[in-house]
């Protein structure tokens, strides 16, 4: 019988409260003087308090199950212990392996005449991620190298980024089939100019969609699905890359930076430290990807912006199709200025971080503020520049440049 089940309780509480009421009725037959008498009634108070105090302990554990088993409390589990989150009041329990689905793809690279090999290839999973901070759902495609199934580093944490696509394509497999990234850092290892990494590629804010289970425990999306700005405008997706002020759909940061990485770091060896973890984004995603790295350096240690650029973004949002459309900052002086990049680099101390920023050579604004980005850049900050020929207006332009850019991260990352 365990101690948080009424058959051991009631009969703990019986007791008490019987020897609670002998130590009043019995009370005054000890009130005289004596050796005797003293030792009765310190016996009483004793016993009686000891009792209480136990009911009153076993009672609070049942409520709070701190021991729920005898071997929990004594220690003669050995240490095998299994632990499960569960929101009090009827709530439901949170299953962290429901909020990953895993499947394994045909999109690793292939040597001609071969079956396909993991330990030879590579191997490219598809994960389908339930936001459980952000309550946004995505889809996300990971490449890992054949060093991470081979046996010489089953103990080795691999160095992870993760890929942002965007521009005008921003398609679920741009960093596949327009970059060629598995290929790109496949040769990279094998030519001895960079070690095995983890990448892990998904499109911008603009795939997010609104998780379609609550979180757990009753009534807790209550006013999340109410909420006049949960119904997000123009396709139905988070209106910008942080998180919205007053917008139950806005919460596209909290995503990346937390959904994104506890989900991979759940799934995958990777590090434990932000030396391990680094961040790139193209185009659109490009000022996001700088700015997790800038505004989350806890987590990443470098972060890549590819043809992005650095302008506040704004606008208004609409809340619904013909509703009043309400500010993006909330209407907050403070808030926009903290999500000014350029705005933080010339006024705050900066994180320490390192930036690669690229543009095309005839790519115009991206250009331009990817210069005035770096001059403005001071220590602990590093900031480099990196141009192709051309627009650079798709990842297929940047196709050449990979090796670059995997060499850069190599130089900035760590494996454990």
């Amino acid at each position: 019988m365990e101690p948080t089940q009424w058959g051991f309780l009631l009969p703990v509480i019986l007791v008490a409260v019987a020897a609670l009421t002998a130590t009043v009725v019995l009370w005054p037959r000890f009130g005289r003087g004596g050796v005797r008498a003293v030792a009765a009634r310190s016996g009483l108070v004793l016993a009686s308090q000891g009792l209480l105090t136990a009911a009153i302990v076993l009672v609070a554990n049942k409520y709070f199950v701190f021991y729920p088993t005898w071997d929990d409390l004594l220690g003669g589990d050995g240490g095998r212990v299994q632990v499960n989150s569960v929101q009090s009041d009827q709530g439901r329990e949170a299953r962290p392996d429901a909020l990953v689905h895993r499947t394994t793809t045909d999109l690793a690279p292939r040597r001609r005449g071969h079956d396909p090999s993991p330990a030879k290839d590579g191997q490219v999973d598809r994960l389908q991620i339930k936001g459980a901070r952000s309550g946004l759902d995505a889809e996300a495609y990971v490449y890992l190298p054949p060093e991470y199934f081979r046996a010489e580093y089953k103990d080795k944490r691999l160095p992870v980024v993760l890929l942002l696509s965007g521009g005008a394509s921003d398609g679920k497999q741009d960093w596949i089939k327009q970059a060629k990234l598995p290929e790109q850092a496949a040769r990279a290892v094998a030519d001895g100019h960079a070690r095995p990494t983890i990448y892990v590629m998904t499109r911008s804010h603009r795939a997010l969609t609104q998780t379609t289970e609550p979180p757990a425990g009753a009534g807790a999306d209550k006013g999340l699905r109410k909420h006049p700005t949960t119904v997000a405008a123009a396709g139905g997706h988070p209106p910008s890359c942080f998180d919205v002020p007053g917008h139950g759909f806005g919460q596209a940061e909290t995503f990346y930076t937390q959904d994104l990485t506890v989900a991979v770091a759940d799934t995958y060896r990777t590090p434990v430290t932000r030396r391990g973890w680094a961040v790139a984004g193209f185009g659109t995603s490009g000022q996001c990807a700088a700015r997790y790295a800038m505004l989350h350096s806890d987590a990443f240690v470098a972060g890549v912006s590819l043809n992005g650029t650095f302008d506040l973004p704004g606008g208004p949002v609409a809340p619904r199709p013909g509703g009043p459309r309400a500010d993006l900052y909330g209407g907050s002086r403070t808030y926009r200025q903290d999500n000014d990049l350029l705005w933080r680099l010339a006024n705050l101390p900066q994180p320490p971080v390192s930036l690669l920023l690229g543009a095309g050579d005839d790519s115009g604004r991206p250009l331009e503020q990817a210069g005035r980005f770096a001059g403005l850049a001071k220590e602990p900050l590093r900031a480099e520049k990196l141009a192709v020929p051309g627009p650079g207006g798709s990842l297929k332009d940047w196709r050449g440049t990979m090796p670059k850019l995997v060499t850069w991260l190599n130089a900035h990352l760590a494996a454990e």
